[in-house]
């Protein structure tokens, strides 16, 4: 990756990464992508400009690099509720709140407009991708085990359709999809993965 590359001069400091890191995701929280700076992160982290600069050039490659250390540090705590539709819906909500912190498309349409125009950070934001989809695995091997879910189904695929729609609602329609938009999307997704016969949509849904 671009941005693990070693620089001249003084080495990294952890210290410092971690301050930066911690003053993006305080920042994105307060104010929002849209008006996040480097600037104004380096003023919250406590150091010069000029050090983010040379770790990150652009404000999305230092939101992803944020992301991506969060992702890897804290894992998503997986729902386990015994039923698959409860479990991906646990996960969708998680999805949402990742996709659409704060306003629709703000985070999520910024780091692929960048990745159009840049290889190397599309594949960064692809790795990305990668820890969160395997992270989510576990919800689709115990519905496997459990006879809610047909063994020849591509669970990746299954995760990406769920992915891709709540991603379209935030980046194209620009809304943030609601709880029961969610479930309604949930429903209609495991009742084309589901055996025949064994899903049934809830009252509640």
């Amino acid at each position: 990756m671009a941005t693990d590359a070693p620089t001249r001069g003084r080495p990294r400091s952890p210290q410092a990464d971690q301050a930066i890191f911690d003053a993006t995701r305080r920042l994105l929280a307060g104010v929002g992508y849209q008006r996040l700076t480097i600037e104004g992160v380096a003023a919250e982290a406590g150091v010069a400009k000029t050090t983010i600069y040379r770790r990150f050039p652009h404000k999305a490659h230092l939101v992803l690099a944020e992301m991506s250390q969060a992702a890897r540090d804290v894992p998503i705590e997986l729902p386990d509720t015994g039923a698959f539709r409860d479990d991906l819906l646990a996960v969708a909500h998680l999805i949402r709140a990742e996709i659409c912190p704060s306003s629709p498309s703000s985070v999520a349409a910024a780091l692929m407009t960048e990745a159009i125009s840049d290889s190397d950070f599309a594949d960064q934001v692809r790795a990305f991708a990668d820890v969160r989809f395997e992270q989510g695995r576990p919800v689709y091997d115990r519905a496997v085990a459990r006879g809610e879910l047909r063994a020849d189904v591509d669970w990746r695929v299954v995760s990406e359709m769920l992915v891709g729609w709540i991603f379209h609602a935030a980046v194209a329609s620009r809304r943030v999809p609601d709880d029961a938009a969610l479930a309604h999307a949930v429903d209609l997704l495991i009742g084309g993965v589901s055996p025949a016969g064994r899903f049934r949509k809830t009252a509640a849904a």
